[in-house]
């Protein structure tokens, strides 16, 4: 049984600990509400099923028996078994087979049902955690303040917000961007597909290198920043161009003095607000960076094409120029010639 079990796993100590666990994960946290509905029911039938064996944790669960009492269709079954595998949450131990599969000398003639193992992760020995809130915002005293008070640091501080979603939020963000060995997304490129689920994807992968490259928006999840960032990116902006529109404001050219880093509760609104100063009243875009770039060398080029039109029209006029047949001494006399008499 330990041979199928993965690196970092183990079987699980109690059914409710493995039930637990699946609510624990981040997968399950930031999957669609259905979905997790759906999960949850099913590993509560997987859990109710005979075969259950606590020294071991292994369990048979008969497909007939979920499809029966429980209403799962097989499509379904296989489906929440596959998703649970992929999680880390079960294993296989032995697949099941039909009776004409089974060999002859075992003398059974009924299906045999496949053997799970319920895991768990195993807990690493982290660094002891503070209880101490974290301040969120530093104000200093003003340098007009009386003389006789010290010149100290005042803190604000809140308490944390504890939220199970958002720290799954926070552990796949950090999880992907701790194994990144190159740029997800080409900063420079825009997000064009031909399909919508290639779109899908270009956007998921700009999100997360909008995240890698901004340190605030890592608080928030990745399709949370795609579905801010989806008009733009749809607009034909680039990453540069949205990490260009964070810091700065569209007309006046000027830097905002707070980059997010701290302070900011509702990172998603943040994000939004900044990002709404380059869309207009009447709900069309101002032109990112990278546009106007390409404007102006589109404009640069087409400047240089017609220099160069000039010059070649001028010298096909010097190559083709006729002199007159006599100067311009020998005509003036002819005419004054011509006027004398």
């Amino acid at each position: 049984m330990w041979s199928v079990i993965p690196a970092g796993h183990r079987p699980a100590r109690h059914i409710i600990r493995w039930l637990r666990s699946i609510q624990e994960l981040a997968e399950f946290q930031l999957a669609r509400k259905d979905l997790k509905a759906n999960i949850w029911r099913f590993a509560n039938a997987v859990a109710q099923c005979p075969g259950f064996d606590p020294a071991s944790m292994t369990i048979m669960p008969i497909w007939q028996r979920l499809q029966e009492r429980f209403g799962f269709p097989p499509k379904s079954i296989s489906n929440y078994f596959r998703r649970l595998r992929d999680w880390g949450v079960v294993a296989v131990v032995a697949t099941g087979r039909t009776a004409e599969f089974t060999p002859k000398s075992s003398g059974r003639t009924e299906n045999e049902a496949a053997i799970y193992v319920l895991l768990e992760k195993v807990e690493e020995e982290g660094v002891e955690k503070s209880s101490v809130p974290v301040p969120n915002r530093a104000v200093n005293n003003p340098p007009h303040a009386r003389a006789d008070e010290e010149s100290k640091l005042n803190i604000d501080a809140a308490t944390p917000h504890a939220s199970s979603k958002r720290a799954a939020q926070r552990r796949e963000v950090n999880h992907q961007l701790l194994h990144r060995k190159e740029p997800l997304w080409d900063p420079n490129k825009t997000t064009s597909a031909r399909t919508k689920r290639e779109r899908r994807e270009t956007e998921r992968l700009a999100s997360l290198e909008l995240q890698f490259r901004s340190f605030p928006l890592q608080r928030i999840s990745t399709p949370h920043v795609a579905a801010i960032c989806r008009p733009f990116f749809r607009a034909g902006w680039t990453i540069k161009d949205i990490l260009h529109a964070i810091d700065w404001r569209p007309n006046t050219d000027a830097r905002y003095h707070h980059d997010g880093a701290s302070g900011v509760e509702n990172t998603g609104a943040w994000l939004k607000y900044r990002l709404g100063k380059w869309v207009r009243p009447e709900g069309t875009f101002y032109r990112s960076p990278s546009q106007k770039r390409a404007a102006e060398e589109s404009q640069r080029a087409a400047q240089r094409r017609a220099a160069e039109t000039r010059r070649e029209r001028e010298v096909a006029e010097r190559i083709h120029y006729v002199p007159p047949a006599m100067g311009w001494r020998e005509r003036v006399a002819l005419l004054q010639a011509a006027e004398s008499a």
